[in-house]
This record gives C-alpha cells, structure tokens and sequence, in this order.
C-alpha cells in the first residue's frame, strides 16, 4: 500500500472513530434523558390518573358522611386490571377503567396508605419492594405521591404512591448501548472496506500521473502520456503535466534550433573575416584589391557584432523580462529620435521617413524597449523601401491604440508575413534574422499584439494593436 494510501484509510478511520464516539455520548445522553423523562410523565399521568378515579369512589361511596370511615380508607371498586378479585384484608380494588396498564418502560408499582401511613394495598408481592414511604431509595426508584380525599373536603382519607423502578432503565440503556456499540462495530467494517475502494480510485490515477512523468524525457521525440478520465483535480493535474511536458519539448527544439542557426550565422561572416585575412597575410590579394578585402572583413565584422548583440539582448530580454519598470514614454518625440537617428541611411538611400503620430499619445514602457521596438521596424522597412516610409497612429473602438509603419517597396512574398517574426528567418537582403524576432519578443511582453501583411500600395506593413492599460 502506498503511503499516501495508508494516510487516506488512517485518515477516514479517523474521522470514522470520532464520529461514532461523539454519535455515541450523544445518543447515550438523548437516550437517558428521553427514557427518564418518557418515565416520570407517565408515572405522573399513571398517578393522576389512579388518584382522581379512586377520589371519585370515594365520593360515590361516602356521600357526605365522611365520618363513616373512622380515618380509615376503605373503598371498594370492581377490579379489570390490576387484580381479578377484590383484596379482602382492606377491600379495596384498583378499578378497570383506570387506565393504567403494567407494560411500562420500568416495572411500576401501586401502594396504597390510610391516613396514618399504614400500607392498606399493595400491587407487588415480593417483600423486597419498600412498604415505608420514608424508606423509598431516590437513587432506585422514582416516586409520585397522590392525598386521597373528598372533593371539598379537608379531611385525608390516605395516600396513593407510584414507584418505578431505575434498575429496568439502565437495563433498557444496556441494550441500546449493546445495538449501537454493534452498529458501530458493522459501520466501521463496512466504512473501512469503502475506504480501501477509495483509496485504490484515488491512488491508481496518482500512480499513471507519477508513471508518465517519470517516462517523459526531452531526448524522446514523441510523448507516450496515459489519459485519466476521473474527471477530478487529478485528470487535470495530468493533462497539466502533459501540457507542460509539450511546453518544454517545444522548448528544447526552439532552443536546439536556435543554438544551431546561432552558430550557422556566426560562422559564416566569421569564415570570411578568416578566408580574407588569410588572402591578405599570405598576398593572394594584390594591392589594387586589398582595400576592397578589407571593407568585407569590416563589413562582417560589423554583421558579427550586430548578431552577437542581438542574441545577447534576446537572452537577456528573457531573463530579466519582468524586472523593468515602465515608464510613460511620449511616442512622437521618440520615433522623431529614432527619425534623426536613422536620417543617414534614409537620406542615403533617398527615402523619407513621415511620423504622422499624433503628439500627445503617451505609451507605458522603458526607453530600452521601446526605442528597440521601432529602430528595427523602421531600420528593416527602410531596407526595402523605394522611396517613403511612414509611420500612422489610429485610435480603434476608442479605446485600442494602433500603430502601423509602411514602406512602400516590393512588399512580403507569400507566407512571409507568417514567419518574419521567427528567430534567423531572413528575406532577401536581410541582415541576422533577428531584429523582428526581438519586436515579436518586447510585444509580447508588453501584452501588445502584432502582425505584418502587405498594404493597398504594395509594400510591407507592420502593425502594433496597444490595449488600454498599456496607453495613458
């Protein structure tokens, strides 16, 4: 049995045992005060019952001469229930329409005293039973006491007492406890045999979840991952892991894929710098071609530099994504900084660049971020302009903030919208296959979409949809 499973059986045992154990001080408590007030409102209703009937024979019997009885009860009443015959010592006789019936919870007794307290009646034979008022034990027997006399009358003709005897309480409490203690005993077999049934539904999909992570490895190329259909927070715990699993398996191939064309790209600038400055030292290049040698080895160099600093900021935009904090930027003023700064090559090149973003739109984010962002999507498009470059604000639904830099050179061939934004993915006359990669990369963080596609002029457009709480 696994550990986890002794813990649910200990565990249900445990709630099983305290159950029971406070069922049962309950129910031995209820019980007792149940039978013991079930016992003395029928002793008092036997008592009133008894005392109100004989009361009434005595009126019938003695009219108005009271006297006639000399301080002695003497009544005489036809027997049904507690006799068959009158007693002849004091003649008298519980009636039959009394009422009262033996089949009590406790053995009930009758005695009947004259005026003086001399027992005239008795409805138990045995001498172990208490004939003296005075001598009745509170602790064996509860006890109701009735005067007998004439309605009207001050005059005690004697005293009609019940006894009910505790010892058949405790007797009937015995056997209560006995059934219950046994119902118990039943309960918790059967509780313990549904507690292993539990147990073997909870654990066994604990076991298929442990099994599959132990048979995940990022060395397998498929994923062998058993379904559980329990339909509980452990299903979904696996279907967690597999999600999970996938994650890090897409993970290790982009990395791996990464890895691989970091390398392909530093290589081959670095086997010109080589192949030319090899030429050089050993004069396979004469003097007329050595200073076009050398601005290759300056112009690689340069593409070397630029790589490894774009894959350095990749890493380092993954690492410490979250620790920076944003700041409101006004997007005009910056994009007119990035405008100068990339004024050179577009003037070189004869293409204008057109901010036409309105001036008060303020954007949270850092200056790192946000001057990366647009200086590799207008660097790229001034690479593939033919004349302008243009950059437009527009406010959609009145809420999102949409920014859009246009060329309006030859545009994407098709599915290249699809894949620019992947890690060394290069059109013609591109540079690492980094820059838009690492946009995609501050987007996304940013909480920021975007997409590329091709505009009504023909050339490329990139697109950036700002939310709300992204915008002041």
């Amino acid at each position: 049995m696994s550990k986890i499973g002794k813990k649910i059986i200990q565990s249900y045992i445990a709630v099983i045992l305290c159950t029971a154990l406070v069922f049962l001080i309950i129910s031995k408590m209820s019980f007792n005060s149940i039978l013991n007030s079930q016992t003395t409102k029928t002793l008092k209703s036997d008592a009133d019952n008894i005392a109100s009937q004989m009361i009434e024979q005595i009126d019938r019997q003695i009219g108005s001469d009271i006297n006639a009885y000399n301080n002695k009860l003497s009544i005489k009443i036809n027997s049904n229930i507690l006799s068959e015959s009158p007693l002849s010592p004091s003649d008298i006789v519980i009636p039959g329409g009394l009422g009262f019936s033996p089949n009590r919870l406790a053995t009930t007794h009758i005695l009947v005293l004259d005026s003086e307290r001399n027992p005239v009646y008795q409805s138990y034979v045995s001498n172990e039973e208490p004939m003296d008022i005075n001598k009745i034990d509170p602790k064996k027997y509860y006890t109701e006491q009735r005067v007998l006399k004439p309605t009207g009358q001050d005059k005690v003709l004697g005293y009609l007492i019940m006894m009910a005897k505790k010892e058949d309480l405790t007797v009937i409490n015995s056997l209560i406890n006995r059934s219950v203690v046994l119902g118990f005993l039943i309960s918790l077999l059967i509780a313990t045999l549904i507690s292993f049934f539990f147990e073997r539904s909870i654990i066994n999909p604990i076991y298929k979840v442990k099994k599959n992570m132990r048979s995940f490895s990022s060395l397998n190329e498929d994923i062998h991952w058993e379904q559980i259909k329990t339909k509980d927070e452990i299903s979904e715990i696996n279907d967690d892991f597999l999600l999970m699993a996938k994650r890090l398996k897409e993970y290790d191939k982009s990395q791996k894929e990464f890895f691989q064309n970091t390398s392909h790209e530093l290589k081959t600038p670095l086997m010109s710098i080589q192949g030319y400055a090899e030429a050089i030292k050993d004069g396979v290049i004469d003097s007329e071609s050595e200073g076009e040698a050398l601005d290759i080895i300056i112009d690689e160099s340069k593409k070397l530099r630029d790589t490894v600093n774009s894959i350095v900021y990749l890493s380092k935009m993954e690492k410490f994504n979250n620790h920076q904090m944003n700041i409101n930027l006004n997007l005009w003023e910056k994009l007119e900084e990035i405008k100068a700064r990339l004024g050179v090559i577009a003037h070189e090149k004869n293409i204008m660049i057109t901010n036409e973003v309105s001036h008060d739109i303020v954007i949270k984010s850092t200056e790192e971020k946000l001057d990366k962002i647009f200086s590799n999507i207008i660097s790229n498009a001034l690479r593939y302009a033919d004349k302008e470059v243009r950059i437009e604000s527009e406010m959609i639904n009145k809420r999102h903030l949409q920014i859009t830099v246009s060329d309006d050179g030859k545009g994407f061939e098709n599915h290249e919208p699809a894949k620019i934004f992947d890690r060394f993915y290069k059109g013609k006359g591109g540079n690492s296959g980094l820059g838009l990669s690492i946009v995609k990369g501050i987007a996304d963080s940013h909480g920021w979409s975007i997409n590329a596609f091709n505009n009504e002029k023909g050339g490329a457009s990139i697109q950036i949809i700002i939310p709300p709480e992204q915008k002041k």
